[in-house]
């Protein structure tokens, strides 16, 4: 989704911004530039993905403003290389869309927050979980943390950006739940195919470019 400006107040923009500027810096910070760097599988799927990513957010659908659906790749993103570079590249890609469709900068805080930050940190979280807690096999890790996980992120996001609209915008709920609720499976399934389909494929042909999958502790001796 791209929330418009004129939704929200400046405060409400501002604040977001600065939240959303704090994570990156710690993202800056904390990422592992060197392993990325070392591994040419690995950099050569953050530029295809990078490239492929902006096109799928062209093709959005929505009716009203900030009603919008399209896939986002944060699940995917976190999979392929860990939290830190994923928000840092999908920053960039948020960055390149908003500039070439023409929408205000002052929004990417509070976009980024909702489509990035929010299904992303989720995403971290259960795939910590499930390393600690479950059996680490191949079906897990795709099955969990790529179809399944991906769904219940976007589900997350979808709970949280209803409660942002509901808080900040002129939009009643009966408004939010036909424009954007009802159409929401849509989203989910495709979000989640489209991850699990992707990772699949990545950890099948190419596994040393999945920086959160390790062929020794996902496939050897199991």
């Amino acid at each position: 989704m791209n929330l418009p400006a004129q939704l929200f107040s400046g405060d409400s923009l501002l604040l977001a911004n600065y939240a959303f500027a704090w994570l990156l810096y710690r993202a800056l910070r904390g990422a592992p530039w060197r392993k990325l760097l070392d591994n040419p599988g690995m950099m050569n799927g953050m530029i295809g993905l990078m490239f492929c990513t902006p096109v799928f957010w062209q093709l959005n659908a929505g009716i009203h403003a900030g009603f919008n659906f399209h896939l986002i790749g944060s699940t995917l993103f976190l999979l392929m290389f860990g939290w830190h570079i994923a928000l840092i590249a999908l920053s960039v890609v948020m960055l390149l869309s908003w500039l070439y469709s023409g929408l205000d900068l002052v929004t990417l805080g509070l976009n980024g927050l909702l489509m990035l930050a929010v299904p992303m940190l989720f995403s971290e979280l259960l795939l910590r979980f499930s390393r600690h807690y479950l059996p680490k096999n191949f079906f897990m890790f795709v099955i969990l943390n790529g179809f399944v996980c991906a769904a219940l992120a976007t589900m997350l996001m979808m709970l949280v950006t209803t409660l942002v609209l509901l808080g900040l915008t002129h939009y009643t709920w009966p408004q939010i739940q036909y424009h954007y609720l009802i159409p929401a499976p849509i989203l989910i399934f495709a979000e989640a195919f489209a991850t699990g389909a992707i990772i699949t494929g990545f950890t099948v042909s190419h596994p040393e470019a999945v920086m959160n999958f390790s062929v020794a502790g996902y496939l050897t001796g199991k």
